[in-house]
């Protein structure tokens, strides 16, 4: 379809001459150049979830606690089986500011870990409150771009880990706060990486360390995908719908669980999970996600604070076996 102008032109004569314009009137054709900026997309890397909706769960495993009691240091021990270690998992990522100069988005977590015990009722004292471990989170992420080659990321997490079973029993005794942020280089669309700073209860417990983002595509078949130390990825495309991912994550958290009768305990939960991710497209914006993988058991000691001192010793002391587990979820991608 064609577009008119809305003026029609005389046949009035126009013509001036050189001496008759005044130069001045025109503006710099630089200054009228729109300023651009890179983006946050990475080409065949993974989409990003917006709505994820899944359940993960680990094969049974053996446990076994050492506990330390009172003044007097008395040591008590006892040994159980783990017959279920798993449950649901929910995901919201909703963008709240989507322009070219500035992504802001906001989401919301929810992870629910059921625990059940082949002899709860002679499984000794830390067992009695490890029925369920559930983190409830909110989290703000920011990219800011500078220019077409270098960016800002920042994300905020807070999080409130126990063994609640329902919202009203929140405690903010386990209540953790986490954050990332890093400055990047933008070389292409097929290369960004960039360094910074993070405090992270990951390995359960409290952490400040270096980070290094790596997301680079190779070719229309391989990339890695990484946030190091966090996680790392080498990613294998079999078409833009479909792909393969092999490596691992560090999943943890600092949890309160409390105790009727007892002094409170600080449960602090780490875990390396090596592992291989098939995705896969299966209409719209709706992907099917499916892990599995080996959860080794990073720590699961129980202290009387969230965060002790270097050379504190734990109340209960853990040995946890470590089992092969497995994650399907479904997914709604950004377009």
């Amino acid at each position: 379809m064609a577009f008119f102008p809305l003026f029609s032109f005389s046949q009035t004569d126009t013509t001036k001459t050189a001496d008759e314009f005044n130069f001045e009137e025109f503006g710099d054709a630089d200054d009228k150049v729109i300023k651009t900026f890179c983006t946050q997309k990475v080409n065949y890397l993974s989409p990003t979830k917006l709505i994820s909706i899944g359940y993960e769960s680990q094969l049974p495993f053996h446990l076994a606690s050492v506990g330390t009691h009172g003044m007097a240091q008395v040591i008590s021990t006892a040994e159980t089986h783990v017959k279920t270690f798993g449950g649901f998992r929910l995901g919201v990522n909703t963008p709240v500011i989507s322009r070219s100069n500035l992504i802001l988005n906001l989401g919301v977590t929810y992870w629910n870990t059921r625990v059940a015990l082949s002899n709860p009722e002679r499984s000794g004292a830390f067992f009695q409150p490890l029925q369920a471990l559930n983190s409830t989170g909110i989290n703000v992420t920011v990219f800011k771009p500078l220019n077409n080659k270098n960016f800002l990321i920042i994300q905020a997490n807070a999080d409130l880990n126990g063994n609640y079973r329902n919202f009203s029993a929140l405690n903010t005794k386990g209540l953790t706060f986490s954050g990332t942020a890093i400055y990047g280089w933008k070389k292409d669309d097929n290369f960004m990486w960039g360094l910074g700073l993070s405090r992270t209860y990951r390995a359960g417990q409290v952490l400040h360390i270096p980070v290094i983002l790596y997301n680079r595509t190779f070719n229309q078949t391989w990339g890695v995908e990484a946030i190091l130390p966090a996680k790392a990825h080498v990613r294998r495309n079999f078409s833009p719908t479909s792909y393969l991912m092999a490596g691992y994550e560090i999943e943890g958290n600092a949890y309160y669980l409390e105790r009727a009768g007892n002094a409170p305990l600080h449960l602090r939960r780490g875990e390396l999970k090596p592992r291989i991710m098939f995705e896969q497209k299966i209409t719209g914006f709706i992907w099917l996600s499916a892990q599995a993988g080996l959860r080794y058991n990073w720590r699961f000691n129980a202290f009387n604070s969230q965060n002790p001192t270097q050379n504190q010793k734990p109340l209960f002391e853990n040995t946890l076996g470590n089992p092969l587990y497995f994650n399907v979820s479904i997914n709604l991608v950004s377009p």
